[in-house]
This record gives C-alpha cells, sequence and structure tokens, in this order.
C-alpha cells in the first residue's frame, strides 16, 4: 500500500508488524528506520486534531523515550488513517523481564543490578515525559519496551494525555492494577485529567514489579474474610508489603523478595506511593535509584547475583539452596557430560586447502628445432618435375623454329603443356601429397596438444573436489557447533521443563471463577465453548477464533495472563532436567559419532580425488610438454617443405 504524508512524502508499505484492536503496524519499503500505523476505523475529527497536536510537540527529548508520531499519512480520498514513528528494533516489551526464564532468554548476562538500572532508566523516562507536558495515562507492562541495554521507549503514544491552548485531549483507556486509587473510583477513563501525581502511582507499581521480579504491590496473602482482589486493594490502600500499616489485611506471598531488603530511602518512597495521596515524583525515584545502584555488591557464586550492600547475603543464594528457587537463572545446575572436549583437536586433522591448479601457458619458442631434411626421393621427384618442365618447353621452342607456318599455331597451345608437367606430372601429385600429410600431422597435433591443455586446466574430476570440500567444511562446521547446538538444546529441554510448571500453575485458574476486566458471562461462556477454560488455554487465540472475542479481548486475556505468570516460582525439577539432560547429551552424542564418520569418510574421498588431480597434472604436463615440441616440429617440417616445393 502507498500513503502520503502531510507534506506530500510516500510512504510504501511493507511486511507486517503487529496488529491491534486499534489498528496494525507496518514496515516502510522506502523508510527502513520508520514504520506506520494504520487505523482500523476511520477517525474521529477530535482524534485527528490530537495527532495533529502530537506532531506539533515532536521534539528530541520525548522521541528519546517515545515513538512518537513524526508524520500522518492520508489514505486515497485524502482522509488522515494513520502516522508516522521511528522503529524500534531490538526492544521486548517491559514484562519480559519479569520472568527469570524470560531474562535468562533474552538478558541472559544481566542480574538484579539491571532490573535496578531499568527501573531508574523508567523513572528517568517519565520525567522527560512530564517535563515535555505530557502525562502517559495508558501505564502497563506491555506499551512499554526496553533494550538490551535498559533503554525505555513508549510505544502507542496516541493514547497519551496532551494539553493544547485550549483543550486537553484525554487519554480514556487504562489497565486497573496500573491506575490509582482516585481514577479508579471515578468507575470511567472519560473526560478525566491525568496529572503527574497520577502517572507516579503508575511508575511507582512497575518500578515494584521490577525490583521485586514481577511481584505486584497490591497482591499477597489475604489474611481476612473479605474478597480482597487488586482493584480493590488498590481503592483501599491495601500495600501488601507494608512495615507502617499495622492493620493491613494483605501480607506478601510466599517466597517474594522481602522490602527489608531495601534501602530505607526506596522503601519510604513505595510507602508514600502506595498509601498516600501525594506521591513521590520521578525525579525522586530517579535520586534513590541511583544510590541503590551505587551500593550493589556481586556474589562471589555467580555473577548474576547482584543485591544491596546492606544485605548480610545473598539472596538469591539463600532462595536457591533453603527453597530450591531460582530468580536468576544461571547453567551452574545444567551439567552435560563432557561429550565434546576434544572438539578442536578432532577436527584439525581434517584440514583441507583449495586445489589451486595454475592454467597452462604457451609453451615457449624451442630455438634449438631445425627442420628436418627432405626425403631423397622428394628432391629426386622435384627434379624430375623440372627437367621434364624444362624439356617439354624447349621441345615446343624447337617446335616453333623447325615446323612450318601453318602449324605454329599449335605453339600457343603447346607452351601451356610445361606448365601441365610441373603442375600435374606424377612427381607433382606426390610433392602435393606429402605437404598435405605434412599439413595434417600438424593439424592433428595441434588438436591433441589443445585437447590435452584444456584437460589440464579442467580437470575431470575438480568439480567433484570442489563439491566434497564443501561437504567437508560444512561437517566440519557443524562439528564445531555441536557446543552451541548442545547449548541450544539444553536451553529448549529447561524451557519446557519451566513452561510446564507454568502451564500446570496456570491451569489452576478457571476464566469462569476469576474476574476479568470486560469479560462478563457471555464471553467467557464463548471461551469456554472453544476449549479455552483457563488461563493455561489461552495461547490456544493464537490458532482458535472464538466469536465475539476480538483483538482488544485477546490483548486483556494475555495481560490477565502475565499478571498471573508473576505470581509463579520457578522451582527446578532436578529430576526432569536430569532425565532431559540424559536425553540431550545422548542425541549431541549421536550426532558427533555420525559427524565424525562423514568428516572422515569425505577426507578420505577428496584426498583421493586430489591425489588423483595433481598425478593427472603431472602427466598431462609431461604429455603437453612432449607434444608441444613435436607440434612445434611439425609446424617447422611443414613450412620447411611448402618452401622446398615453391
Amino acid at each position: 500500500m502507498t500513503f502520503h504524508g502531510l507534506h506530500n512524502e510516500q510512504y510504501v508499505t511493507g511486511r507486517e508488524l503487529g496488529r491491534g484492536g486499534e489498528g496494525t503496524v507496518y514496515e516502510l519499503q522506502n523508510h527502513s528506520a520508520l514504520v506506520l500505523k494504520k487505523y482500523n476505523e476511520p477517525l474521529t475529527a477530535e482524534k485527528i486534531s490530537k495527532l495533529q497536536l502530537m506532531v506539533a510537540m515532536r521534539s528530541k527529548d520525548i522521541e528519546a523515550f517515545a515513538a512518537w508520531p513524526t508524520d500522518l499519512v492520508l489514505d486515497n480520498a485524502d482522509k488522515i488513517c494513520g502516522f508516522i514513528m521511528k522503529k524500534l528494533t531490538g526492544y521486548v516489551p517491559l514484562h519480559m523481564i519479569f520472568s527469570p526464564m524470560d531474562r535468562k532468554k533474552l538478558f541472559p548476562d544481566k542480574g538484579y543490578n539491571f532490573l535496578v538500572h531499568v527501573a531508574r532508566n523508567l523513572a528517568t523516562a517519565f520525567y522527560k515525559l512530564h517535563e515535555a507536558g505530557l502525562v502517559v495515562g495508558d501505564v502497563n507492562e506491555g506499551n512499554i519496551l526496553i533494550s538490551s541495554s535498559g533503554i525505555i521507549a513508549f510505544i502507542d503514544c496516541d493514547s497519551f494525555q496532551v494539553k493544547g491552548n485550549k483543550n486537553y485531549f484525554f487519554c480514556e483507556v487504562g489497565v486497573p492494577r496500573y491506575t490509582p486509587p482516585e481514577l479508579l473510583k471515578e468507575g470511567s477513563f472519560e473526560h478525566i485529567i491525568r496529572t503527574v501525581n497520577t502517572d507516579s502511582f503508575s511508575l511507582a507499581v512497575l518500578v515494584f514489579q521490577l525490583l521485586f521480579l514481577g511481584r505486584h504491590p497490591f497482591a499477597g496473602k489475604n489474611r481476612s474474610a473479605a474478597d480482597i482482589d487488586e482493584e480493590t486493594a488498590i481503592r483501599k490502600h491495601e500495600f501488601a508489603y507494608s512495615l507502617e500499616n499495622k492493620k493491613k489485611r494483605l501480607s506478601p506471598p510466599n517466597d517474594s523478595f522481602s522490602i527489608t531488603n531495601l534501602p530505607a530511602p526506596v522503601v519510604s518512597l513505595f510507602h508514600q506511593a502506595f498509601e498516600h495521596d501525594k506521591r513521590p515524583a520521578p525525579a525522586d525515584w530517579i535520586k534513590a535509584l541511583d544510590s541503590l545502584l551505587a551500593d550493589m555488591i556481586t556474589c562471589s557464586e555467580s555473577r548474576l547475583h547482584t543485591y544491596p550492600a546492606q544485605m548480610q547475603e545473598c539472596p538469591w543464594c539463600w532462595f536457591k539452596k533453603t527453597r530450591g528457587i531460582l530468580y536468576f537463572i544461571d547453567d551452574s545446575y545444567l551439567q552435560a557430560h563432557t561429550i565434546l572436549a576434544d572438539i578442536e583437536s578432532f577436527v584439525n586433522g581434517f584440514h583441507l586447502e583449495k586445489l589451486e591448479l595454475e592454467k597452462w601457458s604457451d609453451a615457449p619458442a624451442f630455438q634449438s628445432l631445425i627442420p628436418t631434411p627432405v626425403e631423397k626421393k622428394y628432391r629426386n621427384y622435384k627434379a624430375w618435375n623440372i627437367g621434364v618442365s624444362i624439356t617439354a618447353f624447349i621441345a615446343c621452342i624447337l617446335f616453333y623454329f623447325t615446323s612450318s607456318a601453318s602449324h605454329r599455331w599449335m605453339l600457343s597451345c603447346a607452351i601451356f603443356l610445361p606448365i601441365l608437367i610441373y603442375k600435374f606430372s606424377p612427381w607433382s601429385v606426390k610433392l602435393k601429397a606429402e605437404l598435405s600429410r605434412l599439413t595434417d600431422t600438424h593439424i592433428k597435433m595441434q588438436e591433441q596438444l589443445n585437447k590435452l591443455i584444456l584437460e589440464h586446466d579442467t580437470p575431470a574430476d575438480s568439480n567433484n573436489y570442489s563439491a566434497g570440500l564443501n561437504n567437508l567444511n560444512k561437517y566440519v562446521h557443524d562439528f564445531r557447533r555441536l557446543p552451541d547446538e548442545l547449548e541450544r538444546r539444553k536451553k529448549i529441554m529447561e524451557e519446557s521443563v519451566y513452561n510446564e510448571q507454568l502451564d500446570y500453575f496456570l491451569f489452576r485458574f478457571d476464566i469462569e471463577g476469576h474476574q476479568i476486566p470486560s469479560f462478563g458471562a457471555a464471553k467467557k461462556t464463548a471461551l469456554y465453548n472453544s476449549g479455552i477454560r483457563n488461563a493455561a488455554d489461552i495461547h490456544k487465540l493464537q490458532t482458535t477464533k472464538v466469536p465475539g472475542i476480538g483483538p482488544k479481548n485477546i490483548q486483556v486475556l494475555l495481560s490477565w495472563q502475565r499478571q498471573l505468570s508473576t505470581q509463579f516460582v520457578y522451582i527446578p525439577d532436578n529430576y526432569k532436567i536430569a532425565i532431559g539432560m540424559e536425553r540431550v547429551t545422548h542425541d549431541i552424542a549421536q550426532i558427533r559419532v555420525r559427524l565424525e564418520q562423514l568428516i572422515r569418510k569425505e577426507y578420505q574421498a577428496v584426498n583421493y580425488l586430489k591425489q588423483n588431480i595433481t598425478n593427472r597434472s603431472l602427466i598431462l604436463k609431461r604429455q603437453i610438454n612432449d607434444l608441444s615440441v613435436r607440434t612445434q616440429q611439425a609446424a617447422i617440417d611443414k613450412a620447411h617443405f611448402a618452401d622446398f616445393m615453391s
């Protein structure tokens, strides 16, 4: 599809990158650093005005932290239907840093200090956006992305609250678990003015989730008879980790990171954010998190284990040793057999260079070659031919002077007799036959020489040798990659064990028995009838279409599933992991044996071809040299005989 910008810039869409309830995002064929969002439905006048204002507000500070609209695009009817924004390459949703398995897969070298670093960058992003006069509003872990270095980027920025000269363009959507109590009490987000203070609640929730490995500050063990879900807890300021509320009805979940592990300034900010109406601003978080980062230390057991310096021991080692919980997963518990210890020593014995054969160059002239003397019989033939021709010529002259005048006319015919004798006498025919033989001999020798040179320059086995060498190099490459393949299979096995536990955990959350935002009985029944009955079944929506469940509903379900997943605690099943490691190492050992056989077999075949080609080349060189001499001699003899005949 082709679209035009407000200033007639042309945008040609490429691959679809993502599709949501509101619109679809495409790559651009002619702008690799940009993407295009096209709305699914026609835009209202208010939405268009908001987008126009956002483009006008564009600045470097905003674009440093947000995929901000840089240009609006028009459809064929010249109506605004979407906008252009920068392409975020190498970013993943923030929630993917909450799960220990996702952290290992996406950030394998990052420890707890990285989570603090991301929290600090998140506070900086809020600070800069607020400074630009913006309020994020719809804050959740799905519309914030992070890079491998912890850089923050907001997406879905068209939902931000922005203020024009005379009016607000509101943010009328939101996720309850990131919404402050005063907004939840409104019951709706329509025409609600959000502030830096309301954003600061959402920021504090995200910072808490980062520092507490995905846990939510208002989710915990209920110590009362009342039903207290997250939204209720937020409304009533029921901060589960509170050290100040002596009458709290929620307490931290089992096996969670203790708030007392953090420095007092950070703890104080959490209490202020969740139990008071006036919340810490982003700048307060930046200062506190900078201080926390400066005081982090690294455990001697694992470089992933970093923790606040005030602690007496590594909390992650404590969880691992006493509870069997891995909050930061390395490979120390995945022990493979030493089946790949001598990889290099094996392949080093099977190295072959490319076969480089020099092309044959013209043989130098042989200065010592002299013409072969003409045989006596051919000299006699020439002498006889000349003698007879002269005799015939003399006879013609005598005939002219002795004949009568009436017969002299015959002389005009007889004068050609010596020429005919010289050209067509039996001796002349034999001389020409010899010259023809010498010429044919030279031609045949030259043809044979050319054939030998061609065979030398393009050996019959050269293609087979190249193919065999390529196969050998491929087998050696695959053999060298066995350690990487082992790691890949270990990760797949480990993830399958992890996901099996996670699915079992999610299986316990029945869709009909739990509150899901915007999901009433009818939608839940439609899901149930389609075989989607619990949180573990939600992945089926990737391939199963449920009537009445569109992209927006699917996003809500995925968000609910992610919310539940943060409560999951991974305790490795050592028995299953041991069986899995045995299977992986057995499979890799089998692959190694097969590759070793292929390498030996191909190496032997290639060596045999190389020897054949080399030996044949030596033979051909001798044959070419010998034939070159004889061919040149034939050429000299032919030329000499031709001179002799002339």
